[in-house]
């Protein structure tokens, strides 16, 4: 199932995989709904997509990073699963104390030729096991490296 995301002006651009056929829709009808639309393209194809509501793309990642809470100064090692411009969501190799609402600093490197060193506060949206949601402090701070990044 293909995702297809939402811009700022509630508009989808969702594109038939039979013909190719482009249409960009008023997305607003799919928020009361479920994120899953059924779409008949005029080719007679029908399909499903998952519509994204996100501001930015997440990337399905896999990299090695360290985390600091500011708090506790509890640290700990972790894997970045995935990786937005101003979001993170990572596992933690050992069990921890984070909790919602903890300011982390979570530090890793980059897979790009560069290896670049990525350094971010984040702000825990939530928690489950070993696995954390959190978003940036500052989108700022390394903007241009993650946003070319991303684009990979």
């Amino acid at each position: 199932m293909k995702k297809v995301y939402v811009d700022e002006n509630n508009r989808a651009l969702i594109i038939c995989p039979k013909c190719g056929f482009e249409r960009n829709v008023d997305a607003t009808s799919f928020k009361t709904t479920t994120n899953i639309a059924n779409i008949k393209c005029k080719c007679k194809e029908t399909f499903q997509i998952a519509i994204e509501y996100r501001k930015h793309h997440r990337k399905e990642v896999r990299l090695s990073g360290e985390y600091i809470a500011q708090k506790s100064k509890e640290k700990g090692e972790v894997i970045i699963r995935e990786l937005s411009l101003t979001g993170i969501r990572f596992e933690s190799m050992t069990p921890h104390q984070i909790s919602t609402g903890d300011i982390l600093e979570i530090k890793f490197i980059l897979d790009n030729p560069l290896r670049s060193e990525i350094r971010k506060h984040t702000k825990v949206i939530w928690v489950k096991d070993r696995i954390v949601g959190a978003n940036f402090s500052e989108t700022e701070l390394h903007s241009k490296i993650l946003g070319f990044y991303m684009k990979k």
